[in-house]
């Protein structure tokens, strides 16, 4: 009999890593102010449905990631809390839930091309209800990165 995993690996953080063939401040510069030309918004990945109009990630500390909704109504996902173009941004991720958890991507230079890594973390604050949102997410991420990916390509 196979032993259980034990009950924090389900509290790993959510580790992704992409090439785009782009310099890393225009990398950085799609991820953040261009969000809304490649987040799959209207695929599910989003809190207001069908009423969702576009989604924003102001590149500043204390910026906000938030959607806006066809009526005009804003839903705060959460808010940066380190930037550092064109390297790194950290924002936190809230949304619906208890607690925030926090969502950092660095951008690493590698000649013409940029690495991107992204790091889904802190699923340990959650309500112990909540943390099975750290498998949505995991199954999430890979189709948000790919849109991203495929954006910084054309």
């Amino acid at each position: 009999m196979a032993d259980a995993p034990a009950p924090h690996a389900l509290l790993e953080p959510i580790r992704l890593s992409a090439t785009v063939p782009q310099p890393a401040a225009d990398a950085f510069r799609l991820f953040t102010e261009g969000i809304a030309r490649w987040w799959p918004l209207h695929e599910g990945f989003s809190y207001g449905g069908a009423r969702a109009k576009e989604v924003h990630l102001e590149p500043v500390v204390g910026g906000r990631f938030y959607e806006r909704y066809t009526d005009g109504q804003e839903f705060e996902v959460g808010r940066v809390i380190a930037c550092d173009p064109p390297k790194r941004i950290v924002f936190t991720w809230q949304g619906d839930a208890s607690a925030a958890t926090e969502v950092e991507v660095r951008f690493v230079s590698q000649g013409p091309l940029t690495r991107v890594d992204l790091e889904h973390r802190g699923w340990e604050r959650l309500a112990p209800s909540e943390r099975d949102r750290r498998i949505a997410f995991g199954n999430g991420w890979p189709t948000v990165l790919a849109r991203y990916t495929s954006a910084a390509g054309t």
